[in-house]
């Protein structure tokens, strides 16, 4: 069986047979061609038009100028060589500042030498006119005398017997049946000392002695400590810091039996390059 076409002229015929032709429906099938073709060229036209407005106002406006190129002058840099050896000066400066700034500067105390009390001389001090005062540079003078001389003042043993009764009386080590004594040896006190003493910043070479007076208490620790007198460059108040940060405990000084307050003296030798 063969395909039926509808839109053939003879299926129009035989639809409107007998009808009237003259009505709109059977011309618009008539034309339906013709009407498809204008319709599509029409639209083909009218988007042809509407492409090509702003080509044809671009035409009509203002022209834009062109721009000239600017040239700029020929720059002619000149190189500066800076010579090695400044480079190589300026690099070490920097080298040192930093250096300086993170290296704290501190002592050596290999040069820190503390005597035992036995070896120290009582003529090392010198001579103070208020050394036999009870003054707040010498609060133990008041049991002992001193006699004062070209050479230095000599510190004398305290020649009073310790009285008994409320024991506050300081004794000289040469008056009691045991003297103090250190946990170690007093060896071991010694190197505490010069462990933590810290030598002062000095400009030339200098050895200077600092002698520490100190009291050893009935219960082991150090009190009245004192320098009769300053050799300067603010070792007196760094040999009493020294002692005071000590918290060991001594075995105190004994006399007939019993703990007693023994005065100890200190020397101390500092020793700068």
């Amino acid at each position: 069986m063969s395909k039926l076409n509808i839109n053939k002229n003879e299926w129009l015929e035989l639809v409107f047979e007998g009808k009237n032709k003259e009505y709109g429906a059977y011309q618009f099938r008539q034309e339906e061609g013709k009407t498809t073709l204008k319709a599509f060229f029409s639209a083909l036209a009218l988007l042809t038009g509407l492409a090509t407005i702003p080509f044809i106002l671009s035409s009509f406006g203002e022209k834009a100028l062109p721009v000239q190129p600017t040239v700029l002058d020929e720059v002619k840099v000149s190189l500066v060589h800076f010579p090695e050896k400044e480079k190589q000066k300026e690099i070490e400066k920097q080298i040192k500042k930093a250096e300086v700034l993170k290296t704290p500067k501190t002592k050596d105390l290999q040069n820190i030498t503390v005597v035992k009390p036995e070896e120290a001389t009582p003529t090392e001090i010198t001579k103070n006119e208020n050394l036999g005062k009870n003054t707040s540079e010498n609060p133990l003078a008041a049991n002992g005398s001193t006699t004062g001389s070209n050479t230095g003042t000599t510190i004398e043993p305290v020649k009073e017997t310790p009285k008994t009764g409320n024991g506050e009386t300081i004794v000289n080590t040469s008056m009691v049946e045991k003297n103090p004594s250190f946990p170690g040896g007093i060896d071991a006190f010694l190197r505490i000392v010069g462990n933590k003493f810290v030598a002062p910043e000095m400009e030339e070479e200098k050895t200077v002695k600092v002698i520490v007076l100190f009291v050893v208490e009935k219960d082991g620790s150090l009190s009245n400590i004192t320098v009769p007198r300053s050799p300067g460059f603010g070792l007196d108040k760094e040999a009493i810091r020294v002692l005071k940060s000590i918290k060991t405990k001594w075995e105190p000084g004994i006399y007939k039996g019993e703990p007693v307050r023994t005065q100890y003296t200190l020397p101390i030798v500092v020793k700068t390059n």
